[in-house]
């Protein structure tokens, strides 16, 4: 163990002797032990960005002020010797700008760090940073470039591109660019250029959707309709934040995202009613009530009574327009439908009574109906209402940048790790992690196999794109070790590589993707597992059946329960005994009502096991 005290007290004393070589090797011990409280490791890497700095090491020291979010634009010659030696060929000054780019862009130094990202030869991280300037029309000129570059493929034609999706993202960058452009001026036509560049925009994205759809590949699908929803909000085009939000919202609940589907629901609300489109907003509150109810939540009733209001606004609003007297009554009866589904009598007595007042051919009709419901008492307390937190927006990554970044960076691990280490959204355990890469192996001719196993313990998702490069170029002692990191890391995009590695030449490959299989229990996690049990191309089937089986038992949803009584009414011999094994350690009490079900449908040599995991969670 380390005795970080004494440690701190030699540190110290070289310092003050100018002994920087031996407080260099204290410090990098010290910081070492990431599970210090903040103040204590932050008053270590003060000291040591000195020591580099002192040491002649301004890579180094930069990363430390980088995580203490401490990091200024350098003088103005500094960019001039730089250019200088990026001229040459230097390849660690080329990385070191590179760095600083990112360090000046997590910094908020927009401007500056577009100056050296265009040093560095990144022009996407340029265009980014040009765009947070404010410098809108360099971006658009930028991303015109690299629309129409090889870089992207097929001269911008999003068909047939090898980079379709990246594609998308620049021309949506490049639309708002425009769109922002004519705002600043007062300018808007027909034939305007950002109208006509967000049209393409829109196509783009949409055909790329499909595209990821068709792959099986939901969550990237997901980050599309997103950006559907973004465009939308930005340009205040309607259609495409409803078609956005609501196919986000469908494979969130295909996901089983009970709680973050019901987020979007209600984001959406929350913009339509903004824009005045008050049948959008009560049609869609009745679909998350509908929801809601075969989700197993308590809101349904609260969403539905919310239905009803915005039925009466809508009506009030068509009538306030001069709309047919017909689309008044349709509203208003649809309002009383709701109020009555949750016995709000006396809210839909008042609504029969302003659609009796309607001159319409079934004023009598409404008459009728409102005398039989009478004077009606106070309508029963209102419904459990949804928590006020998931009527707050959901706050999703800005696709439309991290992915192009990301796919500029090629899986760069030092690169992706000073992005991580210098944003302070990610906890300091993870930002601790990162920074010890960026100073260990932040060099060109780090081992990879080390940067494997640091980029392991980071467990943030970026480093997911470092591992699938370090995958695709490294032997197959590295496929190894990349198949074992990615096990620590429970993101759907995890399963990608990890389904090629089942597939790989290599039985110890195969051996440790199947291991890692074990490891990635988490809700969505359901589906890819699932293919992966039903693929039909795997060298080693067995193996990583077995491990999909025992991830998905862990899951402890209905999906996965269903999966595993369908197992035991296959009565395959390889799995079984597997399978009641899962279903045995099951641990979500809600699933003893679905368990008695199934008790009837597996075969009677299983039905015991299912009993018994009933009692047990009873």
């Amino acid at each position: 163990m380390i005795d970080t005290q004494v440690l701190w007290v030699r540190a110290e004393g070289a310092m003050r002797a100018e002994r920087w070589t031996d407080a260099l090797a204290y410090l990098r011990k010290l910081v070492q032990v990431v599970d210090r409280i903040d103040f204590e490791y932050e008053e270590w890497l003060r000291a040591l960005a000195e020591t580099h700095k002192a040491l002649g090491q301004p890579r180094e020291s930069a990363a430390c002020w980088a995580y203490l979010g401490a990091t200024e634009p350098p003088p103005s010659d500094t960019l001039v010797r730089v250019r200088k030696a990026l001229g040459e060929g230097d390849d660690e000054t080329l990385l070191a700008a590179r760095l600083l780019g990112i360090y000046l862009a997590r910094a908020g130094h927009h401007e500056v760090a577009a100056q050296w990202f265009e040093a560095a030869d990144m022009p996407i991280h340029r265009a980014i940073e040009l765009e947070r300037a404010g410098k809108d029309e360099q971006a658009a000129a930028l991303w015109t470039r690299m629309i129409q570059s090889e870089q992207l493929g097929a001269g911008g034609r999003t068909l047939g591109s090898a980079h379709p999706y990246e594609l998308a993202l620049a021309r949506i960058n490049y639309g708002l660019c425009l769109h922002r452009i004519e705002q600043d001026r007062r300018r808007t036509s027909e034939g305007s250029r950002a109208r006509a560049a967000l049209a393409e925009a829109t196509t783009a994205v949409e055909e790329v959707a499909d595209q990821f759809e068709t792959e099986g590949l939901r969550e990237r699908a997901f980050d599309c309709y997103q950006l559907l929803a973004r465009i939308g909000n930005e340009t205040g085009a309607f259609e495409n934040v409803a078609e956005g939000y609501l196919n986000s919202v469908r494979i969130l609940r295909d996901d089983a995202l009970k709680l973050d589907a019901l987020r979007l629901y209600e984001a959406f609300v929350a913009i339509a009613r903004r824009s005045g489109e008050h049948h959008a907003v009560a049609g869609i509150l009745r679909e998350a009530a509908d929801y809601c109810t075969r989700a197993g939540l308590p809101y349904g009733d609260d969403l539905r009574l919310r239905s009803g209001e915005a039925w009466v606004k809508a009506a009030e609003d068509a009538q306030a327009h001069g709309h047919p007297a017909q689309i008044v009554e349709n509203a208003y009866l649809a309002a009383a439908e709701a109020y009555v589904s949750v016995r709000a009598f006396r809210l839909a007595a008042d609504v029969y009574a302003r659609v009796a007042a309607l001159e319409t051919k079934g004023r009598e009709r409404y008459r009728r109906l409102l005398e039989r419901l009478g004077k009606q008492t106070e309508d029963p307390p209102r419904p459990i209402a949804v928590p006020e937190f998931l009527k707050r927006p959901p706050d999703y990554e800005e696709v439309w940048y991290v992915d192009l970044a990301e796919w500029e960076l090629e899986g760069h691990g030092a690169l992706i790790a000073a992005g991580i280490m210098a944003d302070r959204r990610f906890p300091d355990y993870v930002r601790r992690h990162a920074l010890l890469l960026v100073l260990e192996l932040g060099r060109a001719d780090a081992p990879r196999s080390e940067i494997v196993a640091r980029l392991k313990s980071i467990r943030a998702y970026p480093v997911i794109a470092a591992l699938e490069r370090l995958y695709e170029s490294g032997d197959v002692k590295l496929q190894r070790d990349v198949a074992e990191a990615l096990g620590t890391l429970r993101f759907k995009r995890s399963f990608s590589t990890l389904s090629r590695a089942l597939r790989n030449d290599d039985a110890d490959v195969r051996k440790k993707a199947a291991e890692a299989l074990k490891n990635l229990v988490f809700p969505h996690a359901f589906d890819p597992l699932r293919r992966i049990f039903e693929a039909r191309d795997l060298p080693d089937p067995d193996s990583a059946r077995i491990a999909a089986i025992l991830a998905i038992g862990r899951i402890n949803t209905v999906e996965a329960l269903d999966f595993l009584c369908d197992r035991l009414r296959e009565g395959d011999a390889r799995y079984v005994t597997h399978v009641t094994s899962a279903i045995s350690e099951l641990t979500n009490v809600d699933l003893a009502p679905y368990l008695r079900q199934q008790i009837d449908l597996v075969p009677p040599a299983y039905r015991s096991v299912l009993e018994d995991a009933v009692l047990r969670l009873s």
